[in-house]
C-alpha cells in the first residue's frame, strides 16, 4: 500500500517538475572555455552567428527574456537556425577571451564594452565584427527582427541603415 502511494506521489512530482521547468531554447549554449573568437568561428562553421547576452544576477528583464521570449517558438526556431547565444555575467570573474582576442575577466570585458545595464545583446557577424548592440527587454517580435537585421547583413549595406531606421521602414 505504501509503495503504491509513494509511486503515485513520485509520478505526480515528476509531472509537476516537468510542467514547471523553464524551457531551454536550442540556440543558448555554454562555452567550455569562454573563447569568444573560437565561438565566433565555430558558429560560422555551422552557418550561424554569435550573440553574447550580458546579464547580471537579479536582473528581472534578463529573467523575462529567458522565460518569456527565448522559449517562444518563432524566436527559438529562428535563432536555433541562425545564432548561437552565450551569456556573460557583467560582474563575473570567469576568464574569457574577448571577441578581439584579449584575455580578461567577464567583468573587465563588460567594462571594455561599456555594458552598464542588462540585458545587453551584442551580435557578431560571421566575420567576427560587431553587427548590432541592443539594451533591455525585447519582445519576441522585436527580438526576431533584430536577428533578421544581422542575418540579412543590413549593417553592411552601403546606405548604413541603423536598426531603428530598419524598423521604421517596416522590417
Amino acid at each position: 500500500m505504501f509503495e503504491r502511494l509513494f509511486g503515485f506521489v513520485a509520478a505526480g512530482l515528476c509531472a509537476w517538475l516537468l510542467a514547471t521547468a523553464p524551457a531551454i531554447a536550442e540556440f543558448r549554449i555554454e562555452s567550455l572555455d569562454n573563447d569568444f573568437p573560437g565561438e565566433i568561428e565555430a558558429a560560422k562553421d555551422d552557418g550561424k552567428r554569435l550573440v553574447i547576452m550580458f546579464h547580471q544576477a537579479g536582473c528581472p528583464y534578463c529573467d523575462k527574456m529567458r522565460t518569456r521570449v527565448f522559449p517562444d517558438p518563432k524566436v527559438d526556431g529562428y535563432y536555433a537556425k541562425n545564432f548561437v547565444m552565450i551569456e556573460s555575467n557583467i560582474k563575473g570573474n570567469l576568464d574569457v577571451v574577448t571577441p578581439g582576442g584579449k584575455e580578461m575577466t567577464e567583468a573587465k570585458m563588460a567594462k571594455k564594452f561599456r555594458i552598464r545595464a542588462t540585458p545587453v545583446f551584442l551580435y557578431f557577424d560571421k566575420d567576427g565584427k560587431e553587427a548590432l548592440r541592443l539594451t533591455g527587454f525585447l519582445d519576441a517580435d522585436l527580438f526576431v527582427r533584430a536577428g533578421r537585421y544581422v542575418v540579412d547583413e543590413v549593417h553592411k549595406r552601403p546606405e548604413k541603415t541603423s536598426f531603428y531606421r530598419y524598423l521604421k521602414q517596416g522590417n
